[in-house]
């Protein structure tokens, strides 16, 4: 990693630099006798993420790793997070990056009403502003500010993560349809929102259609599989961080360090 004038602390690789494609980790390929960079990618249809796994199987760290992935590849003004913390306070290592517009925890009700609130007022704001200004999709806004356009703009995608939707659901079932809805209408405006949960029956069929972009941790029950439940009985149960993708490959989550400390 070197630091750079425009790019801040980066990766000499910056092939992916702005893209929306990061890398969360490396992906196990046993008949290929390899293994591969875990990209994720956020620029299509797959913008939205649920990542599901049982009790300390990694769900906070790897949304950690997701927002320190994005810290490394892209500029602040190209990807903006705003966090609901309710998995134990994991979230609060990466609020001082700048790339952080905030992070609120379950105690404090005012402000996680307020920063649903915040999210949907970009999404809002960014619906009437392409109607004024003509932009029919969320590239050509990208491809425009990116060439020095649009210069009352910003910011560019903005992120809504939210950490342990179970309890959301219990204390604060009125934003659900709230942020079922940011899901619905927010990818077209460069509004994304990435859950995690414990189990896949937490999520409701409406949200849960368009959450595509979907990793497992080790499950509780490994009934509760969507991908492949055998793949899921052989996650290891004592390497939190270690799951399976839908194609059923073994992945094993990045650490969001720099030390190359595994603890």
């Amino acid at each position: 990693l070197t630091p750079t004038p425009d790019r801040g602390l980066t990766s000499p690789d910056n092939s992916h630099a702005g893209r929306l494609t990061v890398p969360l980790g490396i992906i196990d390929k046993p008949f290929e006798q390899r293994r591969d960079v875990l990209w994720s990618d956020f620029s299509g249809a797959a913008g939205h993420m649920l990542i599901v796994g049982g009790p300390q199987s990694g769900k906070s760290t790897l949304l950690r790793t997701l927002i320190s992935s994005f810290a490394l590849t892209h500029t602040p003004a190209e990807a903006q997070f705003y966090a609901l913390d309710f998995g134990g306070g994991g979230l609060s290592a990466v609020s001082g990056l700048p790339h952080v517009g905030g992070v609120a925890s379950r105690l404090d009700p005012e402000r996680v009403r307020r920063t649903v609130a915040e999210v949907a007022g970009v999404l809002n704001g960014r619906e009437e502003y392409f109607r004024v200004h003509g932009i029919d999709s969320m590239a050509s806004y990208r491809r425009q500010r990116a060439t020095g356009a649009l210069t009352d703009q910003p910011w560019g995608d903005v992120f809504l993560l939210i950490d342990g939707w179970a309890t959301l659901k219990q204390d604060y079932e009125i934003l659900e349809d709230h942020i079922t809805d940011l899901a619905i209408r927010g990818l077209g405006y460069g509004v994304h929102v990435v859950i995690t949960a414990t189990r896949n029956m937490e999520v409701r069929a409406a949200l849960k259609d368009q959450l595509m972009n979907r990793l497992e941790l080790r499950l509780g029950d490994t009934m509760d599989s969507e991908f492949d439940r055998k793949v899921a009985a052989n996650v290891p149960a004592d390497m939190p961080g270690r799951g399976q993708t839908p194609d059923g490959l073994h992945f094993m989550a990045a650490l969001p360090r720099t030390d190359r400390s595994s603890s």
